[in-house]
């Protein structure tokens, strides 16, 4: 059969209708990770709208100003704040109102693909079908939201910049000011668009003023967040990317940033055989085979050692290196399009593609899978198009065979979003569980973040704060190993009674230093996800032995 495209309305009902029933059975997950900075900063918007950062917040062991915890900018609590007032703050009412945008980037792909493509709409499910879509979109952050103004910022600005009308641009520049106001990445728009547009029109023209319309908003925000908390945020951003870089070096970086490259656009991945043929399924092996020499010469990835009790890791290696095989894909990809076409569009994608790329993998401080998000419509439409091409061959393949490809990239996306959820809900468990039989027995103390302080301090627990230390006998400290910023209290003074366990996904881990997977990031593991045993989420109870106020504390 001959495949053929549905009108624009149909195609937006149908992708609307698709990414619904792909992101309903999630609306229960729990608040995870960087989630709670979220929803306590749309709190603070709901009762000080122009003090957006005006608290003080638990975190890295110690109460800190919320402007130097939040590397973020606001327009995504905003957000969160509106759908709290109009839904209510349980995690189904939240993960409702981010629909939104989730439904906004999917249709915005579908509608710049009509420009960029013949195929719109399996472009458009190709992005739906992405493990880094359906992780963010089911999380209560900004990238979803971030992603989708940026797509719909290239949107208008392609449409309006062959006549140069006012309204298209103007509309443009504020998508990419929102954008770069849900997260700092947006402002990545202003060169991109400006490069596109040199070489669609060939000249400077007036288009250039609707970009100073965003670049007047960050300058405004970076002014006023200056005379509100002593710093303009958006360039103490970029010295925070600077000073916290985790996961090894230069090759290291590159390595995870292939391999989350792959996994979490994943269609990279499943079309090879379909967009290379045999040819390129046999340079595939040898890319892939060259990774795992590479690794296995380094005996590890950053923090990530690939030995277990002197024997290799294998299939830990193997996926590895077929992941990032597929981070290659995409790039050649990109490359490719490039070098054949030679339009201004093929350039847009190119640069959308690449410096992603480059950011997340060698700019920012980690490498993870929302930071590959932006680039997810780009490889898609680069999959879309070169098949198209094939499709256009002496030997010309048929593109429908592209819908299977697509479907195993969404197998894999809701699994690996299943396991997610599966490790978000045992912090919400383990909070629950602990407070159940501890809560009213006595005082409880926590360290940790993410999911697990949300629930806790919800319940009445307190976080462990390093400077100000004040333990009272019999206190029970809960200590979330499989976490961030732990300490390690002074044995003498704390006597460990019980380890708690929580099960997870048993076969699929996205956050395991033992696993090698980081989706989160790479200081965890260099691969967003790892098929294999997972160890379960470990809570070490501890007992204070007396009141303690002062003691001796090492970093863990």
């Amino acid at each position: 059969m001959n495949w053929k495209e549905p009108r624009p309305a149909r195609a937006a009902l149908l992708l609307t209708a698709a990414v619904l029933a792909c992101l309903l059975p999630f609306l229960n997950k729990a608040v995870h990770m960087d989630d709670p900075l979220f929803i306590w900063t749309a709190h603070q918007i709901r009762h000080h709208p122009l003090d957006f950062y005006g608290f003080l917040v638990e975190w890295d062991k110690r109460a800190l100003p919320m402007p130097i915890v939040m590397q973020n900018p606001p327009l995504a609590a905003y957000f969160l704040a509106v759908t709290g007032v109009l839904f209510g703050w349980s995690e189904q009412a939240l993960h409702f109102g981010f629909l939104l945008p989730a439904v906004a980037l999917v249709v915005g792909t579908y509608l710049l693909g009509r420009r960029f493509c013949s195929h719109p709409f399996a472009a458009a499910l190709a992005t739906l079908a992405a493990p880094a879509f359906i992780l963010s979109s089911t999380s209560l952050m900004c990238d979803t939201l971030m992603v989708a103004f940026f797509v719909w910022a290239v949107v208008c600005w392609v449409e309006g910049l062959p006549e140069e009308k006012p309204a298209l641009l103007t509309a443009a520049g504020m998508l990419i000011a929102a954008s770069g106001l849900s997260k700092y990445f947006g402002v990545c728009l202003i060169p991109l668009l400006f490069a596109y547009s040199l070489a669609q029109k060939r000249r400077l023209g007036r288009w250039w003023i609707y970009l100073c319309l965003p670049v007047l908003v960050f300058a405004g925000y970076h002014w006023w967040t200056y005379h509100l908390y002593g710093k303009g945020l958006l360039i103490g951003a970029a010295a925070y990317v600077g000073q916290h870089r985790v996961g090894g070096g230069l090759t290291s970086k590159t390595l995870a940033g292939l391999a989350f490259t792959g996994g979490c656009v994943f269609v990279s991945i499943s079309a090879l055989p379909l967009v290379w043929g045999k040819r390129g399924l046999a340079w595939a092996g040898t890319g892939a085979m060259a990774v795992a020499l590479v690794v296995l010469g380094m005996a590890g990835v950053g923090t990530f050692s690939i030995f277990s009790d002197r024997a290799v890791k294998w299939p830990v290696v193997a996926q590895f290196a077929v992941l990032a095989c597929g981070g290659m894909a995409a790039l050649i990809l990109a490359t490719q399009d490039l070098l054949r076409r030679r339009t201004p569009d093929a350039l847009l994608l190119f640069l959308w593609t690449t410096g992603t790329f480059v950011f997340a993998s060698a700019i920012n401080w980690t490498v993870s899978g929302r930071n590959i998000l932006p680039m997810v419509p780009a490889i898609s439409l680069l999959v879309v198009r070169r098949l198209e091409t094939q499709s256009e061959a002496p030997k010309p393949r048929r593109f429908e065979l592209i819908f299977w490809p697509i479907g195993v990239s969404l197998a894999i996306a809701l699994t690996v979003g299943w396991a997610d959820a599966k490790y978000a809900d045992a912090g919400r468990r383990a909070a629950f569980g602990l407070a159940k039989r501890f809560g009213s027995s006595s005082p409880m103390a926590f360290e940790g973040h993410w999911g697990f302080q949300y629930y806790f301090e919800e319940l009445g627990g307190t976080a462990v704060d390093l400077k100000r230390l004040d333990l009272s006998s019999n206190e029970l400290v809960v200590v979330p190993l499989n976490n961030t910023s732990l300490s390690t209290l002074d044995p003498d003074q704390v006597v460990p009674f019980e380890k708690n366990v929580v099960n997870v996904a048993p076969w699929l881990a996205v956050m395991s230093r033992t696993s090698g997977a980081g989706y989160y990031s790479d200081q965890w593991g260099p691969a967003p996800f790892v098929f294999g045993p997972v160890p379960n989420e470990d809570y070490l109870l501890l007992r204070v032995k007396s009141d303690l106020s002062r003691t001796s504390l090492a970093v863990k």
